[in-house]
């Protein structure tokens, strides 16, 4: 139900327009529109401010995620031992859609090349095998490991309900595993907490993320408009019907999961529906939608990916970018040139300075931990943190004062007439990335 018609006015188009790099320009611009219709025009500034803190995952990056976390499981398991990857649920589920990208990870390939060459398998033998059906196994006893796989867990029932299937864990028991593993993209606080009292001996792989509404631990911690984004939030998702007994309404998502997440492959309704409801309702990202591919580990170091999130916050991203490059650099000039990531390390000093953990940081920018780790790197590198506790040098608290006197003199926070002002030209492409 479109609740009023959008402005095509210069401000508004700049909003829309840095929105797309957080998204990593997986919808068109008309479909964020569309969606922003939905609300009343009183309520749109809070729907953008969702979108800032809205975690898009395409399938380039879903991969390098799977990658990372399986890396990691592999330092655990020994080489001359073996795992069977279990993705559990039905398939054609989200559990079993990452098999093909995990095949292809880098992780798993050189696993088995480094098998093939020790001479554990034969060159056509699978070392670590993927399966759906663990009855169909024919020697279990040659794998030492097992790793459930998904895409994401929310409320932690789905695994909780396959984990406890009598047959199963029979079959766990008969076979004496040395380690059991989950790998998945994303698990909500809240389901990984339920997973561990379930079984503690459980080790998981993934990215931790909490509660959109759970304080302090919200992303909508540092917004002064966070009661409005939570009222908002309830008030259309209950409009919003999704039919999923025992209630028709879940304004926060399933079991209040308050997840704010999408994939390629679809969105898990674990987040809020005011993002994939189509009930009366334009979604952004439904639940079941086209893949979408980019390249997103290239691009999240690129200076637009920050701009929509740090403008919000009020960090001086651009000043930032500049002083922090012409602070000293103890690496090659080459190499620096290459890896440099000025503004990220802006948005880095700034929530350090407010004494956040780093899965608040990772929440708040939509980064994996392995992505904060080369940003700190890189402010290790110019001594804007200390080498062991990651703590801000006084360097970087200077840098910081600095900033803010910048900030005052040119009043970056506060709008003006002149940039408020309608150009009289606005450019408008007629394709972009081969779309008209």
């Amino acid at each position: 139900m479109r609740r009023h018609d959008f402005k095509y006015e210069e401000n508004s188009i700049r909003q829309v327009e840095m929105l797309l790099p957080k998204l990593k320009f997986s919808v068109r611009p008309t479909v964020i529109v569309q969606w922003l219709e939905n609300f009343e025009e009183n309520d749109v500034s809070h729907a953008l401010d969702l979108l800032r803190i809205f975690e898009y995952i395409p399938f380039n990056e879903f991969m390098l995620r799977i990658d990372y976390l399986l890396k990691e499981i592999f330092k655990k398991i020994p080489k001359n031992e073996r795992a069977i990857i279990y993705p559990y649920g039905k398939v054609g589920k989200s559990g079993t859609l990452v098999t093909y990208p995990l095949r292809n990870t880098i992780a798993y390939k050189n696993r088995q090349a480094l098998a093939i060459k020790n001479k554990y398998i034969s060159r056509n033998e699978e070392y670590n095998l993927i399966t759906h059906d663990f009855q169909m196994i024919k020697r279990p006893h040659d794998f030492q490991h097992i790793i459930f796989l998904d895409d994401f867990i929310g409320s932690g029932k789905t695994f909780i309900k396959e984990y406890s299937n009598s047959d199963l864990q029979k079959w766990i028991s008969d076979n004496g595993f040395n380690s059991i593993f989950i790998l998945s993209s994303i698990i909500m606080d809240e389901g990984k907490n339920e997973i561990l009292k379930k079984d503690n001996k459980i080790q998981i792989y993934s990215e931790t993320r909490h509660k959109l509404f759970h304080s302090p631990l919200s992303p909508l911690h540092l917004f002064k408009n966070k009661y409005d984004i939570k009222r908002i939030t309830k008030y259309y998702g209950n409009k919003i019907e999704v039919i999923r007994p025992p209630k028709s309404y879940l304004p926060f998502g399933y079991d209040n999961s308050e997840a704010l997440v999408a994939f390629f492959h679809g969105t898990p309704n674990n987040t809020i529906p005011l993002i994939w409801g189509d009930s009366d309702w334009k979604p952004l990202f439904p639940r079941k939608s086209e893949i979408r591919m980019s390249e997103s580990k290239k691009f999240k170091k690129e200076i637009v990916y920050y701009l929509s999130i740090c403008d919000k916050l009020g960090i001086d991203i651009i000043n930032g970018s500049s002083i922090i490059a012409i602070q000293p650099d103890i690496r090659d000039a080459d190499y620096q040139k290459l890896n440099e990531q000025n503004h990220a390390v802006v948005a880095l000093i700034y929530l350090k300075s407010l004494g956040l953990e780093n899965v608040f940081i990772c929440q708040m920018l939509g980064l994996t931990r392995e992505e904060l780790r080369l940003i700190y790197l890189e402010a290790l590198n110019k001594g804007l943190v200390q080498k062991r506790s990651y703590e801000l040098t006084s360097n970087a608290l200077l840098i910081l004062d600095n900033l803010k006197t910048l900030s005052k003199k040119d009043k970056i926070r506060n709008e003006s007439k002149s940039n408020l002002e309608i150009k009289k030209y606005i450019y408008l492409p007629k394709t972009f990335n081969g779309m008209t």
